[in-house]
């Protein structure tokens, strides 16, 4: 499986929000100002990164939309929704996501063990009206299998390994400036194909797409 450095730049612009239909940017604005308003009571995203929404959450968790595969996607460790939620709010809505490279709409669940932020995500769902499967509990204990694996901020490559490797074989991840070396520290304990791009909202933040992953002692 290989991804072309084309399949994003020929879709750049269309991550702003003066692209997105309005039934999208509707829904977003509302997931934005309950996030404000949550983040009053619950830590969750950065203070330093509340002037900035847009950029540093929405789009951050929208350009994986090229990259996912399938129809189902499981989001591990959502916290504030990122990138689970916002791709939730998107994953019915069909002809946007054909401006993608995606054909098919998908199911997204969202799993995190902190019941106030499952609380949150679950009102957001409420009121845009988002189909999305809210699990709060351990990921571990998540059953079923899925075509796509999600995280953005929530363990070591080599930990995120072993949750994709369990549910899907397949992960898409945002990682920081550290990721060459996480993929080296992951080595040691997987086999695994990996490509990786670059953000188009942080300099320093990655995406890596992995698949075909196995158990170093089982090789």
């Amino acid at each position: 499986m290989m991804f072309h450095v084309e399949r994003i730049q020929n879709y750049l612009a269309m991550f702003h929000v003066e692209h997105h239909p309005k039934r999208i940017k509707e829904n977003l604005e509302i997931y934005k100002n309950l996030l404000l308003k949550w983040q009053k009571a619950i830590n969750l995203v950065s203070r330093g990164t509340l002037n900035d929404i847009w950029t540093r959450h929405i789009e951050d968790s929208l350009q994986l939309i090229p990259f996912l595969k399938g129809n189902s996607v499981l989001d591990i460790g959502s916290g504030g929704g990122f990138p689970g939620m916002v791709l939730a709010i998107v994953s019915q809505e069909t002809e946007f996501l054909r401006q993608f490279g995606i054909n098919n709409n998908f199911d997204v669940t969202c799993v995190d063990s902190d019941h106030r932020k499952m609380l949150f995500l679950s009102e957001v769902a409420r009121q845009t009206s988002t189909k999305a499967n809210i699990i709060t509990d351990r990921v571990e204990n998540v059953e079923g299998s899925f075509d796509t694996v999600t995280a953005r901020g929530f363990a070591e490559l080599k930990i995120l390994l072993g949750f994709a490797k369990k549910y899907s074989n397949y992960g898409v991840f945002l990682k920081g400036e550290k990721v060459n070396q996480e993929i080296e520290d992951a080595k040691k304990f997987f086999s695994f194909e990996y490509e990786i791009f670059n953000s188009i909202t942080d300099k320093s933040g990655r995406i890596v797409v992995v698949y075909d992953i196995k158990d170093v002692e089982s090789l």
